[in-house]
């Protein structure tokens, strides 16, 4: 799953449960079970970045960032926990680092590594765009309504 639906998904976490250190442990367990949901993105296992990566990747990262300032906006009373929760949903994912650096894969990384990537549930654009659209916008609107 992309960044912005793990933010979001994290926002809204955070909003809810108020307590950053809640937030934690709720979040990095929202970040699997989010991808487990079918999604897209551009690279598949063994995940070698491409061109588009590079291109993604950074769009996908200001967009989280201004979702998460959106809902900082909506409920300052929350914005350490806002900010906690979106960044602890995409935690799990900085095991990509091996992708650029495969000397560190090895051990717990790889054992998280592998794990990690078993549980992913890519599919089609046609259908893994709209369905992270889905996570973000219930996000957003549930950081919203809280």
């Amino acid at each position: 799953m992309l960044t912005t639906p793990h933010a979001a998904a994290g926002i809204a976490i955070g909003v809810v449960i108020g307590s950053p250190l809640l937030v934690i442990p709720v979040t990095i367990a929202s970040h699997f079970i989010l991808d487990m949901i079918p999604h897209w993105q551009e690279t598949l296992a063994p995940y070698a970045p491409t061109k588009k990566t590079y291109i993604r990747v950074p769009l996908d990262i200001a967009l989280a960032l201004g979702i998460t300032l959106l809902a900082v906006h909506w409920q300052p009373q929350h914005t350490t926990a806002i900010w906690v929760g979106a960044f602890f949903a995409n935690l799990p994912d900085f095991d990509s680092i091996v992708v650029l650096l495969p000397t560190l894969k090895k051990g717990v990384v790889k054992r998280f590594w592998d794990w990690h990537c078993k549980i992913q549930r890519e599919t089609s654009s046609l259908w893994g765009i709209p369905l992270q659209v889905i996570v973000i916008v219930l996000g957003l609107f549930l950081a919203y309504e809280a």
